[in-house]
């Protein structure tokens, strides 16, 4: 009897039980409805475009390694600045120490401004750590003016020596010429020396002369120069390097000297000029040193019998 009354006893706290569970769930099903309506009710309040573009959440973990990221590199570009900074500082001081021991030594301003471009590639060089140019080799040490004139005497001296079938200035010399320069020596070559005439005032004897027209000459328009305007500029180069020579002496025709004096500026000055004015007659030639440059030189040849040159 005893047995019996425990088991309804159970029965009844299972089934008082059994009722509270499906409450529960009952209750729980409501709200998990009603937060659903609401957020439905939420959503369908807000705009389509709202509701596409929401932004997903992001978790915590990733906006953590985000930050992380932003203070390393604001880290580093922080330490490159400072880096580059105390770089620059140290190499413009040591570029102004080294202009300045170089302006106090007196050195050219040239040179210093080499070695201080120097010292900057140098740094530059070893900041990038960039391996080092490979060294120029030292060329041999040029032989002082005096060696050079003992090493000419003894190659005069010696019967083995080499032999130069031209002189050796030939070649600059032809660097320092113009072609119409080059024109000029083939035509005196080959006309031979050409009349001159210089005019000059004052009183006999030289006292108080004065030179008017000085070495007037036909040489450019007889020649066939391209600038025969400019033949005050070639024959003094010419003297200069001892291919021709101002002649006192007038050439051996003096009918050649008619035409210089029919010129304009010379008929002028007669002219103009009074009591004293005295024209002399000049010529110009080439020396023997010119005369060897032209045949070494310049294209003349020799045909039936005489000299003539290409045009």
């Amino acid at each position: 009897m005893a047995m019996t009354e425990a088991g309804d006893d159970d029965l009844r706290a299972a089934g008082h039980g059994s009722e509270r569970a499906g409450q529960s769930e009952v209750a729980e099903t409501a709200t998990t409805s009603e937060s659903v309506s609401r957020q439905s009710t939420e959503i369908a309040r807000l705009p389509v475009g709202a509701v596409e573009s929401a932004p997903p959440k992001r978790e915590p973990g990733t906006v953590r390694k985000t930050v992380r990221a932003t203070t390393g590199v604001a880290r580093v570009a922080v330490s490159a600045a400072a880096g580059v900074t105390a770089w620059g500082i140290d190499t413009a001081l040591g570029v102004g120490a080294t202009v300045v021991r170089g302006s106090i030594a007196g050195n050219p301003p040239r040179e210093v401004l080499a070695e201080a471009e120097a010292e900057v590639r140098d740094a530059v060089r070893r900041a990038l750590r960039l391996p080092a140019p490979p060294e120029q080799p030292t060329p041999d040490a040029v032989p002082t003016l005096r060696e050079q004139g003992a090493a000419l005497l003894r190659l005069s001296a010696s019967t083995q020596g080499e032999h130069h079938d031209s002189h050796p200035a030939f070649a600059h010399m032809l660097e320092e010429l113009t072609p119409d320069e080059a024109r000029i020596l083939r035509f005196l070559h080959l006309d031979g020396p050409q009349p001159s005439i210089d005019i000059r005032t004052g009183r006999p004897r030289g006292i108080g002369v004065e030179r008017i027209i000085s070495g007037l000459n036909l040489i450019g328009e007889h020649a066939g120069l391209r600038f025969p305007n400019r033949i005050q500029q070639y024959l003094p180069n010419l003297r200069r390097l001892g291919l021709i020579e101002f002649v006192k002496e007038p050439v051996g025709n003096p009918n050649r000297y008619q035409l210089l004096e029919a010129q304009s500026p010379v008929r002028e000055v007669l002219k103009r000029s009074g009591f004293g004015t005295k024209v002399y007659y000049r010529s110009i030639a080439l020396t023997g040193f010119g005369a060897d440059f032209v045949q070494t030189c310049l294209p003349v040849v020799v045909q039936d019998g005489r000299v003539s040159g290409s045009s």
